[in-house]
C-alpha cells in the first residue's frame, strides 16, 4: 500500500563507501541520522494510512467530524470504520445485507424480513439510547419508504439477544416507521 516509500528500516551506511563506517564518530552520526530518517519514514506511513478508512486509527476522529458522526470512546476502531463506511456509501438500492450492515455496525444484530406484510424487524443488542437513535436515522435514510420497520429490544438470560424466541426477559418492540421520532 505504501509504494511511495520504502518498507525496510533506514540504514544510510549502505549508500556510502564502507571505509567511512569504520570511523567510530562517523558511524555514530550515521546511526543517529538513520534513526531520525526512519522515524520520519514511519511518521509518513502513519499519516498516509489516515487518509483511508480501512487503515485509519487516530484519523478516525477526523472522518467522524467530517461526516458529523458521534462516537463512543469505548467503540472499537472496526465499529467506527463500519459507521464511517456506511455514511460514505450514501443512499443506494437497499438490500437486506445493507440493513444488516447498518445494524451490525452498532453491535450484534439481525434482521428478519416479512415481505408479504411489507415490514422487517431489527433485533439488536444495542442498549444505548443515543446509538439507537443514530441507528434509526440511518435505517430511515436507507430503507424503502413503503416498508415498515420495528426494532426488537430483547435480552436473553445470558446477556445476549436470543433470536429463536426462547428465554426472553425485559423485551420491548418499537415501531420505527414513519415520523415517530
Amino acid at each position: 500500500m505504501h509504494d511511495f516509500i520504502r518498507d525496510d528500516i533506514v540504514n544510510l551506511c549502505k549508500y556510502l563507501p564502507a571505509f567511512l563506517t569504520k570511523d567510530p564518530e562517523f558511524a555514530a552520526k550515521l546511526k543517529a541520522e538513520s534513526s531520525a530518517h526512519d522515524d520520519a519514514r514511519k511518521a509518513l506511513i502513519d499519516l498516509f494510512e489516515q487518509f483511508f478508512v480501512s487503515t485509519a486509527t487516530w484519523g478516525l476522529e477526523n472522518w467522524e467530524r467530517f461526516l458529523a458522526l458521534p462516537h463512543d470512546k469505548a467503540d472499537s476502531d472496526e465499529k467506527r470504520r463500519n459507521r464511517i463506511l456506511i455514511s460514505l456509501r450514501g443512499p443506494s438500492t437497499t438490500t437486506l445485507e445493507n440493513v444488516r450492515n447498518i445494524v451490525q455496525s452498532y453491535g450484534i444484530g439481525s434482521v428478519e424480513e416479512h415481505n408479504d406484510k411489507y415490514y422487517f424487524i431489527i433485533f439488536t443488542t444495542e442498549a444505548d439510547a443515543e446509538a439507537l437513535n443514530e441507528m434509526r436515522r440511518k435505517i430511515e435514510v436507507y430503507k424503502p419508504a413503503h416498508l415498515g420497520c420495528y426494532v426488537y429490544l430483547g435480552w436473553s438470560w445470558n446477556g445476549k439477544i436470543n433470536f429463536d424466541g426462547k428465554y426472553m426477559y425485559g423485551t420491548s418492540t418499537e415501531e420505527w416507521s414513519g415520523n415517530n421520532g
